[in-house]
């Protein structure tokens, strides 16, 4: 094999190997918002009984622009959810897909205070959703998974219940 055919297959595998990695990033921009639509339907199922006691959820679409590390931007419409009781909110705010420490980041704004509420993804492809302390005087945050219990705290809180 001559130099330039060695050459011309480096350039191929590796023309291959950009193609495989756009289009896996593709369908995670694809595939981000049934991601956020099926914690938001969790919350919702966890908020239920909030919402015969007139708390009111709703979801305002929005649209997100983000860009991959690889330098490629994206545009997509997402839902942002509002939950609405004791004439306060807490909005989740769906922010990027592609984070350095996770699969996706969402949000949490309520009187003044944001909470990150990032995804992550475990060897077996499951979905786990962590909630974030603000990082304070350069210490790591400490995260804790998302649970009904740990969200009525955040619900009681943002509420003033």
């Amino acid at each position: 094999m001559s130099k330039a055919d060695e050459l011309a297959a480096k350039l191929r595998e590796h023309r291959l190997t950009s193609a495989d990695a756009s289009t896996s990033t593709d369908q995670a921009i694809d595939s981000w918002p049934s991601q956020v639509y099926a914690m938001y339907h969790q919350i919702e199922a966890w908020l239920k009984p909030l919402l015969e006691a007139g708390l009111s959820i709703r979801r305002n679409p929005t649209h997100v622009f983000e860009r991959h590390p690889d330098g490629a931007t994206y545009a997509y419409a997402i839902d942002q959810l509002v939950i609405e009781g004791n004439h306060r909110h807490i909005t989740l705010i769906p922010i990027v897909r592609f984070t350095a420490d996770g699969a996706g980041r969402v949000e949490i704004h309520f009187k003044g205070k944001e909470i990150p509420l990032l995804r992550t993804v475990n060897e077996h492809g499951e979905t786990q959703w962590w909630l974030q302390s603000i990082e304070q005087s350069g210490q790591q945050p400490d995260a804790v998974a998302l649970t009904e219990v740990n969200l009525l705290s955040v619900i009681q809180e943002g509420l003033d219940l």
